[in-house]
C-alpha cells in the first residue's frame, strides 16, 4: 500500500510538472509570437520609410533633370537666336 501511495504521489508530481511545463511552453510561444509581430511591424515601418525616402529622392532627381533640361533648352534657344541674328545681319 505504501508503494502504491508513493507511486501515486510521484505520478501526481510528474503530472503537475508536465502541466506547468505545458503552461510555460504556451507562454513562451505567445511571447515569441508577440516578438515576431513586433519585428514584422518594425520592418513594415522601416520599409515604408525607405520607400518614402526613395520617392522623395526620385522626385528631387526628376525636378533636377527637368531644371537642367530647361536650362539646356534655354541655352540652345539663345544660341539659335544669336545664329539667326547673325544670319539676318549678313543678309
Amino acid at each position: 500500500m505504501k508503494a502504491t501511495t508513493a507511486l501515486k504521489s510521484k505520478l501526481d508530481g510528474i503530472e503537475s510538472n508536465a502541466s506547468s511545463m505545458r503552461g510555460s511552453i504556451l507562454e513562451t510561444l505567445l511571447v515569441l509570437r508577440e516578438e515576431s509581430e513586433r519585428k514584422a511591424d518594425a520592418r513594415l515601418l522601416e520599409e515604408k520609410a525607405d520607400a518614402e525616402a526613395r520617392r522623395r529622392e526620385d522626385k528631387l532627381e526628376r525636378e533636377d533633370r527637368a531644371r537642367r533640361d530647361r536650362e539646356e533648352a534655354r541655352a540652345r534657344t539663345q544660341d539659335l537666336l544669336l545664329l539667326i541674328g547673325a544670319l539676318t545681319k549678313k543678309a
